[in-house]
């Protein structure tokens, strides 16, 4: 289930979407409705960034390396601030190789600061592919990645504004007071109600 989560969040990203592109010194941030990245490149074959859809981010590392999709691999993160290792599943992803890196706040905290961050990859030969990035932009742009990711989930799960519904009363049609006045037989004549008493 979590592989499939990743590879629909990488085809998004690969899918070209019409979006804005903003650069951050070494880093490029592409926001769409759908997905937020931010991303630097380091050679024609070899990237790293973070990706978000809906409130699920990831980091990823994309390598000319020859991985078993579904397999999970250790890599060597090493950046100023922190050096760790991490697990990177290898995912196919339109015909190329993303290494999806976790745990996610290693990898975070590692990008906020310093100039550079480097992977290493142990391959069978015994020997290491090693990656370096610039992480000159890196804190901004994945800054803004992450709180347009935050927004898109605010707006998503913000609820409807209540509907009033108000009751129709059936209104009667209002007639005007009718007065009352006594029948009188014709020829009639009409007697006093008073009790004067002649003398």
């Amino acid at each position: 289930m979590k592989r499939l989560f990743f590879a629909t969040l990488m085809l998004i990203s690969s899918l070209a979407f019409a979006g804005e592109k903003v650069a951050y010194q070494n880093w490029t941030v592409e926001s769409t409705p759908q997905s937020h990245e931010a991303y630097t490149i380091a050679d024609a074959q070899t990237s790293f960034g973070t990706f978000c859809s809906g409130d699920q981010c990831l980091f990823y590392l994309h390598q000319n390396l020859n991985c078993s999709p579904g397999s999970k691999y250790s890599v060597l993160m090493n950046s100023p601030s922190l050096s760790t290792a991490l697990t990177m599943e290898c995912t196919l992803i339109g015909g190329n190789l993303f290494q999806i890196l976790t745990p996610f706040e290693a990898v975070l905290k590692a990008s906020q600061a310093g100039d550079s961050i480097g992977f290493a990859v142990a391959l069978q030969s015994g020997a290491f592919a090693v990656s370096r990035f610039s992480l000159n932009g890196a804190k901004q742009a994945i800054d803004r990645v992450l709180t347009e990711a935050a927004q898109s989930k605010s707006r998503a799960t913000r609820p409807a504004p209540p509907t009033v519904v108000i009751p129709m009363i059936p209104i009667a049609p209002i007639n005007p007071p009718v007065q009352i006045i006594p029948r009188q037989a014709p020829n009639q004549v009409p007697q006093s109600n008073s009790k004067d008493i002649s003398i």
